[in-house]
């Protein structure tokens, strides 16, 4: 089992340590909270508060002006800002009882390793500091929990914009409607193309990863994967075919989309000059 240092307080809170020591993921929480009382006007106010409420539960000290964070919270806070490279996960799960989104970063670097993972529904966001790795991407993976599929060996061309136009459509769309986005595909196999309009019409979970490396011009690598009663796919970008925006569809297991993000990050990380 990991040992770890955690953290945990209100979406608010987390957005006003971020802007605090300048971490440049504040922006994406920022956007993700859309919360009219942190723009305009409004904002000085509740920007006070969240600073009161900090000093009351002992997270920050303020001294003429001057604000000093909980060691521990700062360290926390210091690993996201220096890392080297960063994963980010944003996985949303469906089903006909409700609708759930969770955005999980993964922060590398030369001294620790830090989770980020932001739940809406609660409000809460959770820094997490593991030892390794893989526990962390084994605590992500637990946290995905894809249905479970048989071992199947399929796999097929798809292009950017369908997989897109699937990924987007909402849990009415019939079969037809998936059956023929895919056929207007030129270069979806058509042995494939069955089951993945079942799948894609009986997903329940949908994801995606991504990892970029700081102070280097590579764009993130990015896969994006769904789970579904009619079986389990992860797509990736086809690099050698990158102009024509293709990716590759393989249908997986559980157990095969965690060690596919982790065989991602450690292939990204391998062009850091150490992390």
């Amino acid at each position: 089992m990991p040992t770890y240092t955690l953290f945990t307080c209100s979406g608010r809170e987390a957005l006003f340590l971020f802007q605090l020591m300048n971490i440049p993921e504040a922006e994406v929480l920022f956007a993700h909270l859309n919360d009219a009382a942190l723009q305009g006007e409004r904002a000085k106010p509740t920007l006070e508060k969240i600073k009161t409420d900090l000093i009351k539960d002992g997270v920050i000290e303020s001294e003429d002006n001057v604000i000093t964070i909980h060691p521990q919270v700062h360290q926390l806070l210091q690993s996201c800002k220096i890392s080297s490279a960063v994963m980010k996960l944003h996985l949303k799960t469906s089903s006909s009882e409700q609708r759930e989104s969770s955005l999980t970063y993964g922060f590398i670097s030369g001294t620790n390793i830090v989770e980020w993972l932001w739940d809406p529904e609660r409000d809460q966001v959770t820094l997490t500091s593991f030892e390794s790795l893989q526990d962390m991407l084994r605590i992500m993976g637990n946290r995905i929990e894809l249905p479970d599929s048989a071992e199947e060996s399929i796999h097929t061309p798809i292009q950017k914009h369908t997989l897109q136009q699937l990924l987007t459509l909402d849990n009415e769309s019939g079969i037809e409607r998936v059956t023929n986005a895919l056929r207007q595909d030129l270069h979806a196999h058509s042995a494939a193309i069955h089951e993945l309009a079942q799948a894609f019409v009986n997903i329940q979970k949908q994801g995606q990863f991504e990892v970029s490396t700081r102070g280097m011009q590579n764009k993130p690598q990015t896969i994006y994967f769904m789970g579904s009663r009619a079986g389990n796919w992860l797509f990736i970008e086809d690099k050698e075919n990158e102009r024509k925006e293709l990716f590759t569809a393989f249908r997986i297991t559980e157990e095969e989309l965690i060690q596919s993000l982790f065989l991602l990050t450690t292939r990204s990380l391998s062009i850091l000059p150490a992390v």
